[in-house]
């Protein structure tokens, strides 16, 4: 178990450095584990060397295999702990990156809320992209997952939490910057490139079909970025522009039609019945709404 454990730490944190926090463990101790794992096994799981870490074929089979293993000896271990009255375990939720800016948001004050209680839980907390989130529910390697999907998988359950609202921005140096609101129309827009989340493309291209091309990123940031070089136009969430709207870094392109609301699900797999631990955390997500828990 301690093998497979070290295993998996410096597989996520990307390499025998990145690992060393989160295990206590020194760089020689790491590799002395690995490298024991490695002769159980008998093949290598691994490269290592100044060329970086990276896993064999054989090591991302083992990985895939050991995650299973430990995420499911850690839903047992909250199965026991629930069948004596106690939240134990490791409780696995997901989010979208950038939405610490939204006070909508329930996932700090639900955390706040769950962990007053007395228990022994665990918490591991991944920001990924929507599509990266239901693949990881699927395979059990998170719990829940909060954020805007678009397609919506069969094995998977979706509870509307809240809308997130986008418009349409330029940075400081784009020749619409200074365009007075009455120049703005929706073709004129369309002249000039746009940059689009590759997750959210249906939802921010239906309006707006640029003449002169697009760039497609995988996340807010880098969207940020290329609106902001003054050679991109784009969509961002009213909250997460806010500040650079107030600096003068960027300026909505205020037509209506450049509007849109992003609906944000909590994801689950529908199957089985979720476990204590995360149904009481969930039960603190949607009290952090105000929303009233039905079921009670």
């Amino acid at each position: 178990m301690k093998h497979m454990q070290t295993f998996c730490a410096v597989v996520e944190y990307g390499g025998f450095v990145g690992a060393e926090s989160v295990l206590g463990m020194s760089q020689p101790a790491i590799s002395t584990h690995i490298r024991d794992f490695e002769i159980r096994l008998g093949f290598s799981l691994c490269h290592r060397g100044r060329s970086g870490f990276s896993l064999t074929e054989k090591g991302e089979l083992v990985y895939r295999r050991c995650r299973e293993m430990l995420n499911s000896f850690s839903d047992l271990e909250a199965e026991l702990g629930a069948l004596r009255n106690k939240l134990t375990g490791t409780l696995r939720v997901g989010l979208v990156d950038n939405t610490i800016t939204n006070t909508q948001v329930p996932m700090p004050d639900a955390i706040h809320r769950f962990f007053k209680r007395s228990n022994q839980v665990s918490l591991r907390l991944a920001v990924l992209p929507p599509e990266e989130l239901e693949r990881e529910l699927l395979n059990g390697n998170l719990h829940l997952a909060i954020g805007p999907f678009q397609k919506r998988h069969p094995a998977l359950s979706y509870r509307p939490l809240y809308t997130e609202e986008h418009r349409f921005y330029c940075g400081r140096r784009h020749p619409l910057y200074d365009a007075e609101p009455a120049e703005l129309s929706v073709e004129r827009v369309g002249a000039y490139p746009i940059s689009s989340r590759t997750y959210v493309q249906q939802a921010e291209m239906q309006t707006v079909r640029p003449y002169l091309g697009a760039a497609f990123v995988s996340n807010m940031e880098a969207q940020a970025m290329l609106i902001r070089s003054g050679q991109f136009l784009g969509f961002l969430p009213v909250h997460y522009a806010a500040s650079w709207v107030e600096s003068g870094e960027m300026k909505e392109l205020a037509l209506p039609e450049l509007r849109w609301l992003s609906e944000f699900s909590l994801a689950m797999r529908a199957r089985p019945a979720p476990q204590e631990v995360v149904r009481i955390f969930v039960e603190d997500l949607i009290t952090s709404l105000g929303i009233q828990t039905v079921g009670r």
